[in-house]
């Protein structure tokens, strides 16, 4: 039976159900070392004024403006702050005291003078070859952030510079939204492993690492549950293993032919599917299912050490298509929203505007994702093979979305794309 595309879903109706779905991640608490990737689950607070002093900017010689209209000037050293130490005198007028970078201005000192503009003019002497102005070379105390100031929201991922902050004010430990526990299943008497040599009828299961490897570059943990043939009971044991997790992917039984088992599987372990079929190209036998009730991982925390718990109810599960392009595309633009959620962050879309290198056709009636190459000004639509082309979907860094019905654009025209994570 072939469904009419008023009949299906919109991306956009897709996406709404995806956003009603209860999710409330789950929080651990990890060292600092070891948050690299996750996504803080409260904010960081600056502990103290930063800088916690007025500090040199530069290494030279501290010196009260007052001291330094006109140039040169001789004054006299008093001594030496480095970095890490405090002056034990104030300074008073007629002397400099030699500063390195870093280091808290003393007091009385209200200007700094670049050592490359001095020399020496004997014992405890120092020329200084250009005027001083207040405040020169010099960072205020609290001039980066405030004591109490929220530094890095609650949200943010954690890569080297904001680890560097966390570092900075003493956060030895932080919490996290852990990563949600996903499964990855497919179906199928054609599949055999990828170490295999497949028979006459046969091809190797290459859903499955693919899926694993996106679903990991989307931040979720993931156990690879590999493939199972087309028995109705294999199938329902490997989906309730499946259901132990937060998300389930199956790939592949999902259309309505004799041998598409899942769907009915599905409804007969208690999942409630909330969307079967979608007007998208590649990818209409699209499934999305919720079984429990609740907002999952609700007041759960553990430890980094077990990354996948014992889940809480719901489970959610996806059914994508067996053709890999479909599945690919899907995960990435309807999957990865709930995965965005349950990590604790809003998927906001970041959707490019690039200029097209070659003319596209008219689009039929449902949104079509094209792979594509994009060069960060110009994006080269590949040339479309199949749902099943994983060889073009290898050469693409993006895809080129086209509304329903959308008409034929000339070379030049400017396209909206969707980036392939890297």
């Amino acid at each position: 039976m072939n469904d009419a595309p008023a009949d299906l879903l919109t991306v956009d109706q897709a996406l709404a159900v995806l956003d009603e779905a209860p999710v409330r991640p789950r929080v651990m608490r990890v060292k600092l070392q070891d948050a690299e990737g996750f996504r803080l689950a409260a904010p960081v607070v600056a502990d103290r004024d930063y800088p916690p002093f007025d500090k040199s900017l530069m290494d030279g010689y501290a010196v009260r403006s007052v001291d330094l209209q006109a140039a040169p000037t001789e004054l006299n050293v008093v001594g030496e702050i480095a970095a890490g130490q405090s002056a034990s005198v104030s300074l008073q007028p007629g002397q400099a005291m030699a500063i390195m970078t870093g280091a808290p201005m003393p007091d009385g000192a209200d200007s700094v003078v670049p050592v490359e503009d001095s020399d020496s003019a004997g014992p405890n002497r120092v020329r200084l070859l250009a005027t001083a102005q207040a405040g020169r070379f010099i960072a205020r105390r609290g001039s980066d952030c405030a004591a109490g100031s929220v530094l890095l929201e609650k949200g943010t991922k954690l890569e080297a510079a904001q680890l560097a902050v966390a570092a900075s004010i003493g956060a030895a430990e932080v919490d996290v939204f852990a990563r949600p526990c996903v499964a990855v299943l497919s179906t199928g008497d054609e599949l055999v492993p990828i170490d295999q040599t497949p028979g006459p009828a046969q091809i190797r299961n290459s859903n499955n690492i693919m899926l694993v490897a996106l679903l990991r570059r989307l931040g979720c943990d993931v156990t690879d549950l590999g493939s199972v043939n087309d028995d109705p009971k294999l199938i329902r044991q490997s989906i309730e293993k499946g259901l132990q997790s937060d998300i389930l992917f199956v790939s592949g039984g999902m259309s309505m032919g004799q041998y598409d088992f899942v769907p009915k599987i599905l409804i007969d372990l208690g999942v409630d599917l909330k969307i079967t079929k979608l007007r998208i190209k590649p990818g209409k036998p699209f499934i999305f299912g919720v079984k429990g009730q609740g907002a999952r991982g609700e007041g759960q925390v553990y430890s980094p050490l077990a990354p996948c718990p014992s889940p809480l109810a719901p489970a959610f599960v996806f059914g994508l298509p067996g053709n890999p392009v479909s599945s690919f595309v899907c995960t990435l633009r309807l999957c990865s929203r709930l995965i965005a959620r349950m990590s604790g962050w809003a998927n906001l879309d970041r959707w490019i505007s690039a200029k097209l290198s070659a003319p596209l056709e008219t689009n039929g009636p449902r949104e079509f994702y094209q792979p594509a190459v994009f060069d960060g000004s110009i994006v080269q639509p590949l040339k479309w093979k199949g749902s099943a082309d994983i060889y073009t979907l290898a050469m693409a860094n993006a895809l080129i979305v086209r509304p329903e019905n959308a008409p034929a654009r000339p070379a030049g025209a400017e396209v909206k794309i969707l980036e392939i994570p890297s």
